[in-house]
Formats: structure tokens, sequence, C-alpha cells
């Protein structure tokens, strides 16, 4: 209903996203415009947006992925958020794609900042202050190999929050990956007696979700 009630499009690749409107959507194209979003900051790319957006509403899409988290597009969302422009998101395959497309920050500049961490080895201070952080939830992403080492390197940290883990996201459930966009959530000591009964040869990815200390099941 987006793809046809939206006049302006912004894309990571313009003319691919057009194709895709028109052979997978069957959507007429011709009166919609589709710009190229700019990797970096563009002041000019902003003053074209806000100006759109006293008019009418704008859509960003990415071709594939996760939209303006690892998709281009994160800093016209810390922009115009900044600007006090309501933006919404479609929803995606989790709740967690959705809250990563709306922090307006950039995965591939911003590690280990904010509401976000990424574990790269025991010992890690900063990864450390970020997820003994109690009063928000604490988005951590970490290589499978490496995952039964964060948990318990978490656990004394967290004590009994609790821990979401989001499975293969976006890819869709199929017989390749049986866990595909599941969600399970339990505390860090129940987490490590399970990690060795899930089918690890079946999962591609995993992200974690530390919920707030007062959250509870």
């Amino acid at each position: 209903r987006a793809a046809r009630r939206l006049r302006i499009f912004l894309a990571e690749e313009p003319e691919l996203t057009r194709k895709q409107f028109e052979s997978a959507l069957g959507i007429d194209c011709r009166d919609k415009v589709f710009r190229l979003i700019p990797e970096k900051e563009d002041p000019e790319f902003l003053t074209q947006v806000l100006k759109d957006l006293r008019v009418e509403d704008v859509g960003l899409i990415s071709s594939g992925g996760i939209p303006c988290f690892i998709d281009p597009g994160s800093w016209l969302v810390a922009r115009l958020r900044a600007e006090g422009k309501s933006i919404s998101a479609l929803a995606g395959a989790s709740i967690l794609s959705t809250m990563l497309s709306l922090s307006g920050i950039d995965w591939a500049v911003a590690n280990n900042r904010g509401t976000f961490a990424l574990y790269v080895g025991a010992g890690d201070a900063v990864f450390r202050e970020a997820v003994s952080r109690g009063d928000e939830p604490v988005f951590v992403f970490v290589g499978l190999d490496r995952l039964k080492e964060a948990l318990t390197e978490m656990s004394p940290l967290i004590g009994k929050r609790l821990v979401s883990a989001f499975f293969d996201l976006t890819k869709g459930a199929c017989g390749k990956y049986p866990y595909a966009d599941r969600v399970l959530t339990m505390d860090c000591r129940a987490w490590l007696a399970e990690i060795e009964r899930l089918p690890w040869k079946q999962i591609s990815d995993v992200a974690l979700m530390l919920h707030p200390r007062e959250t509870s099941l």
C-alpha cells in the first residue's frame, strides 16, 4: 500500500528499486521519483528531502538488509529526527530490525555506541561498559563462534536480566534456516544451558537484546 501511495522514494539503488516495484509489485512508476541516498551526510540532499516533506510523505527503502542500519540512510534519519520530523517504520522481519532502522546510527562507523555493542573478545572494556547498563535495552552483535564466550562474560555483569536472541534476521523461514526470524528469551544461565541443544549448523547469524533490569518474562 505504501509503495502505491507514495510518490517519492529514497533508495540505495534507485533504478533497481524502480524495476522491482514494476516487476514484483506490478506498480506503474511513471509518476514516481526515485532518488539515490548519499552514503555520507549531504546538506543539499537533506534540504531537498525537507522541501519534499513540506508537501508530502517520502519513502526510504533498501533492496535488502536492514534500511538505514546496514544500508545507507542512517545519517538522514538522525538529521530528520533532529529537525523534529516524524519517521515511521513499516513492519519488518522483527522488532529488532525495525528499531535498528529508526536508530539513526550507522553501524559501519558507530560500534559500541548508545544501546549497541559489538562483542570482539573477552575483557573488552567498552563492551563490558555497554552491557552493564541496566536502564535501557542493549543490542549485542556477536559471531556464532563466540556466542558462548560472550554469554559467559555477560552473565556476572547482567545477573538475571533477560536476553532475547534474534535468529537469521530477514532470511525468511525455510528448510535451510529453520530458526529464521525466531526469537527466544531467557536469562544468561538458561542460555548457557540451552546453547548446546540448538542446531547451530542450521543457523547463520544471531543478534542479542539485553532487556532492562526491570523487565520480567
